[in-house]
C-alpha cells in the first residue's frame, strides 16, 4: 500500500521538511535574511547553492542531462558547472523574492516589447500569456497585473511538502491582496481547472501559463526542435489555445543584474487552423519560444526534470 503524508512516519516527515521541496531551508534562509545585510547576501547565496547542489541529486543530473542535451559539444564537467551555475541563479532570484516579500529590498524592471504588451491589453476577448520557469515569475506576476485592465490568472503546481504549500498558499494571498487584479490556481489531480481557465478566457481575462514543466500527473506531449533533439511539454496549455482559439503572447522573466530583470514580450504565436489529424507542427511552433529562450538563458532556466532527449546517430 503507498504511504501518504498522513501515514509517513515523524522521523520520515523530519527528513522531507529538511529536504529539497521541505519547508525548514524556505524558513531557515527567511530568519537569516532578517538578520544578514545586503553586501552579505553572496555568502549566503554560495553556502545555500553548495548544500543543495550536494543534497539534491536527482535534479543536479536532470539539469546537467538538458544542458547536454541542448549543447552536445559540452564536456561533463562542464555540463556540471553549468548545473551549478542554474542553482546558483535559482538561489538568488529566492533571495530577491524573499527581500522583495518581506520589504527589505526592492526589485527594478525593464521591459522589451512594451507596444506588443499594450496590444495584448486592448485586444478584445481573452489572451493566453506563455511563459516558462526563468527569473522569477512569482515577483512579476503581481506586480504587472496592474498593467492589465483585467484580471490576470496564474497557474502554477503544488508544492510536494504541505508544509511548503502552507507558506506558498500564505505568500500569495497576500500578493492577491496587495493585487487585486491577481489570481493563482493550482493544477491538481483530477481537477477540472481547464474548464475553468477556458471560461476565465471566454470572460475576456487574461491567463498566465507555464509551459515547460511536465510534473505529477500532467499529460506530456513530445517535440523535435532540431533533428535528433526532442523536448519534453506540458500538453495542456497548448490544448487550452487550440481549444479557445485566444491570441498566445510569449512572455519570459530574465535577471539582468542584482535586483533587476527583464520582461520580453513576443509577438502573438501564429498557430494554423485548428483541424483534424496529427498536430505535430502546430506543436513545434507552440514549443519553439520556449526553446529559443531556454537556450539562450539557459543559466536561468529553473526547470530541474529531464526535459530534452537527444538521439545519437546508428
Amino acid at each position: 500500500m503507498a504511504t501518504t503524508d498522513s501515514t509517513r512516519r515523524p522521523s520520515s516527515r523530519r527528513w522531507a521538511r529538511l529536504g529539497v521541496f521541505g519547508d525548514l531551508p524556505s524558513r531557515l534562509v527567511h530568519r537569516i535574511l532578517a538578520l544578514v545585510p545586503w553586501f552579505l547576501e553572496p555568502l549566503l547565496i554560495a553556502t545555500w547553492t553548495f548544500v543543495f547542489f550536494l543534497i539534491a541529486g536527482p535534479q543536479r543530473r536532470a539539469v546537467a542531462a538538458n544542458l547536454g542535451a541542448m549543447f552536445p559539444h559540452w564536456s561533463p564537467p562542464r555540463r556540471v558547472l553549468g548545473a551549478w551555475r542554474v542553482f546558483w541563479n535559482f538561489a538568488t532570484t529566492l533571495v530577491d523574492a524573499m527581500r522583495f516579500e518581506t520589504g527589505t529590498g526592492s526589485v527594478d524592471w525593464a521591459i522589451d516589447g512594451v507596444a506588443t504588451i499594450d496590444l495584448l491589453n486592448t485586444t478584445p476577448g481573452g489572451c493566453i500569456i506563455l511563459t516558462a520557469h526563468m527569473g522569477n515569475y512569482d515577483l512579476a506576476a503581481p506586480v504587472f497585473a496592474s498593467r492589465f485592465n483585467r484580471t490576470l490568472h496564474t497557474v502554477r503546481a503544488p508544492e510536494r511538502e504541505p508544509e511548503t504549500q502552507a507558506i506558498r498558499e500564505r505568500e500569495i494571498r497576500r500578493r492577491e491582496q496587495s493585487y487585486p487584479g491577481f489570481r493563482t490556481h493550482y493544477n491538481t489531480d483530477g481537477g477540472l481547472l481547464g474548464v475553468e481557465l477556458a471560461r476565465f478566457l471566454a470572460e475576456g481575462d487574461i491567463v498566465a501559463v507555464q509551459g515547460d514543466r511536465v510534473v505529477f500527473d500532467v499529460s506530456p506531449m513530445e517535440v523535435e526542435i532540431t533533428h535528433g533533439l526532442r523536448m519534453r511539454l506540458p500538453k495542456g496549455p497548448m490544448v487550452l489555445a487550440r481549444a479557445t482559439g485566444a491570441p498566445c503572447y510569449p512572455v519570459f522573466i530574465t535577471r539582468d543584474a542584482w535586483r533587476r530583470y527583464r520582461v520580453t514580450v513576443m509577438p502573438e504565436i501564429q498557430l494554423p487552423p485548428r483541424r483534424r489529424g496529427d498536430e505535430t507542427e502546430v506543436a513545434a511552433l507552440w514549443a519553439a519560444p520556449i526553446y529559443r529562450m531556454a537556450r539562450s538563458h539557459w543559466n536561468q532556466w529553473f526547470v530541474f526534470e529531464p526535459v530534452f532527449s537527444r538521439e545519437i546517430p546508428g
